[in-house]
């Protein structure tokens, strides 16, 4: 049975795309028949605001956004809503060095600018799929290059060095870093988390928390899919993202979420 919602939350990759199937013409005409029916949409990822405007565009309505996995959260006017930042200690940007010294890329995100360093190809890479380049590009992290006052931390690579600054951030317990999707961890408040901005986003448009569909794929989506009043777990999703959930469904290309959002809005007009 379709549920009764107010306003549906979509991740990105893994849940409305993946590699080999890019938004389409049937996902738009669902999302945009949620919108036609009443209900809100927005979308809520790892990606950086500037991404999630241009999916926006092309699905075709001015949403809510919440952007670098809940650290930002604006209205679908552009205001913003909140904005979580922390300032990297000696001990963590000591850690972040290590992690690119060994092949590691960070990305670091204030409100305002971009800093990537490492690795040129994954540099470029972040930079193709957000369309936007880096303020600053660096081999190795200097210190007194990285902004202030950080949204997030998105750091590019498993290997050696992950271990070591997974350890760095369990010793600061204001901070966690959880899987983001392929090789990629985010780094952020643990107050700012996906589940933190949707209590937000609800909170400031007056809507229930049990009248949300969320819908997600990764381990930063745990706290969004649990705070939901009905949590959809897609594709490829591991356990943990599963147990938080409600339902899981197949994943990009399958067609299923599609029949879904067609059903709640069907619900939502009679």
């Amino acid at each position: 049975m379709a549920p009764a919602i107010d306003l549906a939350v979509f991740d990105i990759d893994g849940t409305l795309i993946d590699a080999r199937n890019p938004l389409n013409d049937h996902t738009i005409a669902a999302l945009r028949g949620l919108y036609d029916a009443g209900i809100g949409v927005a979308l809520a990822s790892s990606r950086q605001r500037s991404s999630l405007l241009e999916i926006a565009q092309a699905i075709g309505l001015n949403m809510p956004l919440i952007s670098f996995n809940g650290t930002l959260v604006t209205a679908a006017d552009g205001t913003t809503i909140a904005a979580e930042t922390f300032t990297p200690d000696d001990a963590l940007t000591a850690a972040l060095a290590r992690f690119v010294d060994v092949g590691g890329c960070i990305h670091a995100y204030a409100p305002d600018r971009w800093h990537a360093y490492g690795e040129a190809d994954r540099i470029g890479r972040e930079a193709a799929g957000n369309g936007v380049t880096p303020d600053l590009r660096a081999e190795r992290v200097n210190a007194g290059s990285m902004p202030e006052s950080l949204l997030k931390i998105m750091c590019d690579g498993v290997h050696d060095g992950l271990a070591g600054l997974q350890a760095t951030v369990a010793a600061q317990p204001e901070l966690v870093i959880s899987w983001s999707g392929t090789e990629c961890h985010d780094l952020h408040l643990a107050t700012a988390t996906k589940g933190h901005a949707l209590a937000t986003l609800c909170a400031h448009l007056g809507i229930a928390l049990d009248r949300v569909a969320a819908f997600g794929d990764a381990d930063s989506d745990i706290t969004m899919l649990a705070n939901a009043g009905h949590g959809y777990a897609m594709g490829a999703a591991g356990d943990r993202v599963r147990v938080a959930a409600d339902h899981h469904l197949a994943g990009p290309g399958s067609g299923v979420l599609e029949q879904l959002l067609t059903d709640i809005a069907y619900a939502a007009r009679v």
